[in-house]
């Protein structure tokens, strides 16, 4: 039996049929993508955690302009590279039943994927956040920096 945040594969097409009668890969039973709207509340709530850990270490450690900036550089890839990493879910996504998972097969995401899906994040950025809104209108509510990591987000049903 698989597990639920497994993806199902589609049967293999006829020898010579080509793309004829393929069916997209899709979520197991019970799993939906993470849609755009909760996916941007979960990012919020990990944005605010960040900025209450960023400002408790700050005043601790560094009070100073330069002691944000750098504790900000430190603090927020760790959170989200080690959250998608190991669990597959941050606070944010875990309080709304997300989580990150390999586009391919549901597996884990692991160090690569997620440093490479936070690099993708800040490039979806750069032109007017168009590459976090393409969340939207993909089909399995991919982002950009899903696209580069070989990732998709995922949300319980039951």
């Amino acid at each position: 039996m698989t597990s639920p945040t497994r993806w199902t594969q589609p049967p293999a097409p006829a020898p010579g049929d080509g793309w004829a009668g393929r069916t997209q890969l899709g979520p197991a039973p019970g799993v939906v993508f993470g849609g755009f709207w909760i996916r941007f509340v979960a990012y919020y709530v990990d944005a605010a955690l960040v900025e209450i850990i960023v400002i408790l270490l700050v005043l601790a450690f560094f009070p100073s302009i330069a002691g944000v900036l750098l504790v900000s550089m430190i603090v927020t890839p760790t959170y989200f590279i080690g959250f998608w990493a190991t669990i597959g879910q941050t606070v944010g996504m875990k309080l709304l039943g997300l989580r990150v998972v390999r586009n391919s097969d549901g597996g884990r995401l692991g160090f690569g994927r997620a440093v490479l899906r936070l690099v993708g994040f800040s490039i979806s950025c750069i032109p007017l956040y168009l590459g976090l809104i393409w969340v939207a209108f993909d089909s399995r509510k991919r982002g950009w920096h899903d696209l580069i990591a070989g990732s998709a987000v995922i949300r319980r049903t039951r």
